[in-house]
């Protein structure tokens, strides 16, 4: 039974409640891996969606894996002081953009086949893997959190930028 455009409503909604308004996304983590490109349109000038979201998630997947090998997985190995609450934050931290990761390649198949109301669930997984990695970092105090904050506020823009084109083509179709 295919769920109710009332039921996709809500959850775009809520989602989008949860994003500031007034937030201005900063793209620019510093990494020697390219940014995804923010060109939609094809060489006929139009509109192309699942290109722009596939770029997008496929830019994301190597910079979430970079910041996984770079930052989360170097804090666990020269970690010795810290404490028991630390570590299993920052494990769940990796699970979690792990998890993230899954999601947007399930993204990019999802845009592939057209199916843009399970790209706006999985989209939304991406934001909620990387809110729990969020709140883990606060409830710790983690005191170097700026690593953490630039990576989230980069990784929130991508998918906020990409669920706002899932949804209008959702809507469009």
């Amino acid at each position: 039974m295919a769920p109710s455009l009332n039921f996709f409503l809500f959850l775009a909604i809520a989602l989008f409640l949860t994003i500031q308004s007034n937030a201005t996304f900063d793209y620019s983590l510093q990494s020697p891996s390219p940014s995804p490109s923010t060109q939609i349109f094809n060489i006929k000038g139009e509109n192309n969606i699942p290109s722009f979201v596939k770029t997008s998630m496929v830019g994301s997947m190597a910079k979430t894996q970079e910041f996984i090998k770079n930052v989360i997985e170097k804090k666990l190995a020269t970690g010795a002081n810290l404490d028991h609450f630390h570590k299993d934050c920052l494990k769940t931290c990796k699970e979690t953009y792990e998890s993230a990761i899954d999601s947007m390649e399930k993204t990019t198949a999802d845009v592939k086949d057209q199916d843009f109301y399970k790209a706006n669930v999985d989209l939304s997984a991406v934001y909620s893997f990387i809110e729990t990695c969020h709140d883990c970092i606060v409830e710790t105090k983690e005191k170097d959190d700026g690593d953490f904050q630039k990576f989230e506020t980069w990784v929130k823009g991508i998918a906020h930028d990409c669920l706002g084109k899932v949804v209008a083509e959702y809507y469009k179709n």
